[in-house]
């Protein structure tokens, strides 16, 4: 097996092994670790529900931006 392949599945058997997935609120106040875990699920390495919570985490910390954005202009 290559070093890529091997990384992969240890990385599949470590997120099987976590607790309970982080929350989106989470993610929402750790951007780069969402992103990650955004990364490591659209690759495929990671499956489950901390998938659906990073993306929410990411979409939240974006309309945060985008509302911050909003109230600067007024």
């Amino acid at each position: 097996m290559s070093s890529a392949r091997i990384t992969v599945l240890v990385g599949v058997m470590l997120a099987g092994c976590t607790g309970e997935p982080r929350s989106a609120s989470y993610f929402e106040a750790h951007p780069a670790e969402a992103q990650r875990v955004a990364a490591g699920c659209k690759a495929g390495a990671w499956r489950g529900r901390e998938c659906d919570t990073a993306l929410a985490g990411i979409a939240a910390a974006a309309d945060a931006a985008r509302l911050e954005m909003y109230r600067k202009t007024f």
